[in-house]
């Protein structure tokens, strides 16, 4: 009777997987078209702006220096690789970055999958990064997401864990408060220590790769409240009522509120990011060490990556990337708790898109539609974070998932440790 049961488990799998690569295949080609203006339509309307300020830096890379003269410039080393990698390969930069992007959106699912996890997480990836829209393949920050689901879903190999989140920070900063998921003992020592290890390659590498590798520790530093930043709220909201006291102007590559009370505002998003990293950190030392889990730790994970995106200066779409990564491992290990805050997430990730680019227009000019949807993207990965938090609380369901052991029928066993682990 068993074996039958793991037999129609195995089989409605297979099925399970060959839909979702059949979906993921629709949607990409559907995308690939548009950011290649092989089609256009309305509603999928892309900006390609981004991948062309990365061929201009690609280049001032490959002559050995980094662009820190930009002032838009304000990526650790490792951006500069993956922006170089296009010029390397040939041909039309944008046809290149825009396909390499997509095949680091099937490696990502290939791990989701491969890790023998629940399939909805690797649907909520599919689903989400299609909610989004196109712009995800005219960003690298898919890129930074292939090294937090790794990182994630390498738990509790705790080296593989550090090296993995270095090289995630390495392409943008926020990967490393993934730190403050480490289990209080000698492993989260050992992730630690790979960890610094990997950061100081990564930047003895910049260094080879050109002069300027250090700029991106000041490069935040100038740059004031992006517009669709949460604490923009108030502004935006005596804009439409006619407030003249703030003006918008594009600095430092995205759009900015200059006026009465923004530097105040800015400064205030920054304590406000330790103020909320320090509760979580408060929570999650409050709970005995030994119910430390990979589940719980993706859980953090989630929350401190809402936490800083939320209360940050700048909040591009772009970073809702990030989050479709972190909330697609968790929802693959099975036990989290998170599921309210993913199911707010994938909201806020459609009205992204409705507002960047379709509605862009409508919010600089404070008018009433635009900026309905951008304070309901925002509300929602405020009640997102909320939840997050609220939920690191209570200890995660400890789900027996056989499938964990690895995909039956393969011989493989990618993630047996996460699986023996959270059995034992």
């Amino acid at each position: 009777m068993r074996a039958r049961t793991d037999e129609r488990s195995a089989y409605f799998r297979r099925r399970g997987v060959i839909a979702l690569w059949g979906v993921w295949a629709v949607t990409r080609g559907l995308y690939l078209a548009v950011l290649l203006k092989v089609m256009s339509f309305y509603l999928l309307k892309v900006s390609v702006g981004d991948v062309r300020l990365y061929q201009r830096w690609s280049g001032i890379i490959a002559a050995g220096s980094f662009p820190a003269h930009d002032p838009r410039w304000q990526y650790p080393p490792l951006a500069g690789a993956v922006m170089l990698l296009p010029r390397l390969f040939g041909g039309d930069y944008l046809t290149t970055f825009v396909v390499m992007m997509i095949l680091v959106d099937a490696l990502i699912l290939i791990l989701l999958l491969r890790s023998g996890g629940r399939l909805i997480g690797a649907w909520a990836w599919v689903a989400g990064t299609f909610l989004l829209g196109p712009f995800c393949y005219a960003r690298y920050d898919i890129v930074v997401a292939l090294a937090t689901v790794a990182a994630l879903l390498a738990l509790p190999r705790m080296r593989t864990f550090g090296v993995l989140t270095a090289v995630g920070a390495m392409l943008k900063v926020l990967p490393v408060f993934f730190l403050l998921a480490l289990p209080r003992d000698r492993r989260g020592v050992r992730a630690i220590t790979a960890f610094v290890a990997a950061s100081g390659v990564c930047l003895l590498g910049g260094a080879a790769l050109g002069r300027g590798e250090w700029s991106f520790l000041t490069g935040q530093q100038d740059r004031g409240l992006q517009m669709e930043a949460v604490a923009a709220t108030p502004f935006h909201i005596a804009r439409m009522f006619g407030w003249k006291g703030v003006k918008i102007r594009h600095r430092y590559g995205s759009s900015e509120l200059l006026g009465t009370g923004v530097p105040a505002t800015a400064t205030v998003c920054l304590v406000l990011t330790v103020v909320m990293l320090a509760i979580i950190a408060i929570i999650i030392w409050r709970r005995p060490s030994a119910t430390w889990d990979p589940v719980f730790a993706c859980d953090i994970a989630l929350a401190v990556t809402l936490a800083a995106i939320v209360t940050s200066r700048v909040l591009s779409p772009q970073y809702l990337i990030w989050l479709l990564g972190v909330a697609a491992v968790c929802l693959t290990l099975g036990a989290t708790r998170q599921r309210p805050a993913i199911v707010l997430i994938l909201l806020a990730a459609f009205l992204s898109h409705v507002e960047f680019p379709l509605l862009w227009k409508s919010i600089e000019k404070a008018h009433v539609i635009g900026l309905t949807v951008l304070f309901a993207r925002n509300l929602l990965l405020l009640a997102a974070t909320v939840s997050a938090i609220l939920r690191l609380r209570s200890r995660p369901r400890r789900l027996k998932l056989p499938s964990l052991a690895g995909v039956r029928g393969t011989g493989r066993q990618p993630y047996g440790k996460i699986a023996a682990f959270l059995e034992r």
